[in-house]
């Protein structure tokens, strides 16, 4: 038998998008142009160009540069 405590609440997870990321992290004013400057390929994890898309997973530790 599972109790509520044991369940996640809605919309929490242990992985996050990187342009979510670098929003919520206040890099960047908006979302958009966190993925704006991915696009441009402008942020750079674990030294290779990374995609808006990319999964960020909790309790990884990676490096994030901006060439900004």
């Amino acid at each position: 038998m599972t109790t509520d405590d044991d369940r996640p609440l809605p919309g929490l997870t242990e992985r996050l998008r990187l342009d979510k990321w670098l929003w919520a992290a206040r890099f960047y004013k908006t979302r958009s142009l966190a993925a704006e400057d991915i696009d441009k390929g402008r942020v750079q994890v674990n030294d290779q160009v990374a995609k808006a898309s990319r999964e960020l997973k909790a309790g990884r530790s990676e490096e994030h540069t901006s060439e900004l």
